[in-house]
């Protein structure tokens, strides 16, 4: 099973812990890289990735995502394509960075973009996502497998 976390996934664990839907998410964000790491996963990487986590000015998270992003068994680099197609899903109202995250997932044929992003959780549930994969957050990706690995 492939999957594409985006940034605001992988970052997750860094976040304001008091807060409830945080601590959940970076919970569920850590099973899931630890899946990742026992192979039962197949982690998406991308330019886009790597060019977001970059720009992070926190050292410590830029090392820690950067070490995860290494792990990944497919990597999206951009091009003229993937570039016309986030354009394609820009004019639907995505943000121009999300537009590029959704692109390099569809490029790649993942089965599930995972995101902590309100904006783009909205979108998916009212059905405005052009997308042909599941998006969730971390919390309902890890409820799904536990229902279906049991």
């Amino acid at each position: 099973m492939k999957l594409y976390l985006d940034a605001s996934a992988l970052n997750r664990p860094f976040d304001d812990q008091s807060l409830p839907q945080n601590r959940v998410e970076a919970e569920s964000v850590v099973v899931i890289l630890e899946m990742v790491e026992q192979g039962k996963v197949e982690l998406i990487s991308s330019s886009v990735l790597v060019y977001e986590n970059l720009m992070n000015p926190f050292i410590y998270r830029r090392e820690y995502v950067a070490s995860y992003l290494s792990m990944a068994s497919v990597f999206v680099a951009t091009n003229a394509a993937l570039l016309e197609r986030a354009r394609e899903i820009e004019q639907r109202g995505i943000a121009a960075l999300d537009a590029l995250h959704l692109a390099s997932a569809e490029q790649a044929e993942a089965e599930w973009f995972i995101t902590c992003d309100d904006r783009i959780l909205r979108r998916r549930r009212r059905g405005r996502l052009p997308v042909a994969f599941n998006v969730s957050t971390p919390v309902e990706f890890v409820a799904e497998r536990r229902i279906i690995d049991g």
